[in-house]
């Protein structure tokens, strides 16, 4: 049985962030900046040996790591390649990378958005949802609006075939991206 995380999970983990690398403040308001106990060049540094890592062990269309205008990792898709739905399909990939990805600072990603208390309502809604379709042990969502996994049956995956039933019976209640950590190759900074 293929066991996986959603594609979402580099949207946290993975949600990161295979979550979060990419989400951004609101537009106009002040945003902390990246750690400045790393110099910027150093910063793009790590980020580009993290890429090199990913394309020698199998992504070889990995975008190249730059640094917003404020100082923050980023990792943009190129010609609408979504790397972060493909590696979510290659978690010994982003786990031979992982020790690279632990050496990032704090503060090297942009801090995510909160969610609205309505946002985080919808949520709570959709993990009900799940349960009720066939995933009884989907946990609520965290704060920040991930689900933590670990510490549930679902923590060494969650087989494809619920996830997509699931995912599409829920749809109407939220059909935006899902941050995933605790499961296998949980607990990435991306």
């Amino acid at each position: 049985m293929t066991r996986t995380k959603s594609p979402v999970l580099l949207a946290l983990l993975l949600a990161a962030g295979l979550a979060g690398c990419q989400a951004g403040a609101a537009s106009g308001s002040a945003a902390p900046s990246a750690s400045p106990s790393v110099s910027r060049q150093q910063l793009l540094a790590l980020g580009q040996e993290w890429v090199q890592c990913m394309r020698d062990k199998g992504l070889p269309r990995m975008p190249d790591a730059q640094l917003t205008e404020d100082g923050y990792l980023n990792f943009p898709p190129v010609d609408g390649y979504n790397w972060k739905e493909e590696a979510a399909k290659h978690q010994d990939i982003i786990e031979a990378c992982k020790s690279i990805e632990d050496r990032y600072p704090p503060n090297a990603f942009r801090p995510k958005q909160q969610l609205s208390a309505d946002d985080l309502r919808k949520l709570r809604e959709y993990a009900e949802c799940f349960r009720t379709h066939g995933l009884p042990a989907w946990p609520d969502p965290d704060s920040d609006g991930s689900f933590d996994l670990s510490g549930t049956p679902l923590a060494n995956g969650v087989p494809q075939n619920l996830m997509d039933s699931a995912t599409e019976a829920c749809r109407s209640i939220w059909s935006g991206k899902i941050g995933i950590h605790g499961g296998p190759g949980g607990g990435g900074k991306k």
